[in-house]
């Protein structure tokens, strides 16, 4: 096991305003810690600082990506780590997300080109790092139950021909503590390395 992946602190923020987030995260950032934060937020779309020019009307923040959107129904996984490697890192959280959705009786796969996770051309999870000496920020958002019409009011990650869709758009009906306690579990399990290290297919 990676010594920097000794300990996690696992932090339930709630629903949680997105700006307040981001304080929180720049409060943990310098601190020699592992953090895990569970979190919703109120309505609000993100964008990635490159693209944030072209959506004036969204949040721009430190992290790759484009244009998103968060709500009530979409759990974010916040990873606040001490990375070395950040393929290493990036094949870590993707194991934990195969896991994960390896649950549900769904035709899931990740697009590397498009990165995030899709059933055919509906993405139903993103994932947006940034790295700041050695320190990962932000994370995954995993759509539970979005509101999908204010979601589709975009391009999710301004992708031509793809639209957000859901667990529960999709007959999946997980309560977020539910999903959050098999997370947890996974992310225990693949950082800690406590089981076998599984498939990146």
């Amino acid at each position: 096991m990676e010594k920097q992946f000794l300990e996690i602190n696992f932090k339930d923020l709630g629903l949680i305003e997105y700006e307040k987030f981001l304080k929180i995260q720049e409060k943990l950032t310098p601190l020699n810690q592992n953090f895990l934060l569970f979190a919703t937020h109120y309505p609000v779309f993100t964008v990635g600082e490159s693209e944030a020019k072209a959506f004036p009307f969204a949040v721009p923040v430190k992290r790759g990506g484009s244009i998103t959107y968060f709500d009530e129904g979409t759990l974010m996984l916040y990873f606040i780590f001490n990375v070395k490697s950040p393929p290493l890192f990036f094949k870590k959280v993707r194991l934990v997300l195969n896991r994960f959705f390896s649950n549900f009786n769904l035709p899931i796969y990740y697009d590397k080109n498009r990165p995030g996770y899709y059933i055919q051309n509906r993405k139903i999870a993103s994932l947006g790092f940034s790295y700041i000496k050695n320190r990962s920020n932000h994370g995954v958002s995993i759509h539970l139950n979005p509101n999908l019409t204010t979601f589709n009011q975009i391009r999710p990650c301004n992708l031509s021909q793809v639209k957000a869709t859901s667990l529960y758009n999709e007959g999946v009906y997980i309560n977020q503590e539910t999903a959050k306690e098999m997370l947890k579990e996974y992310i225990k399990e693949v950082f800690y390395e406590t089981k076998s290290k599984g498939s990146l297919i």
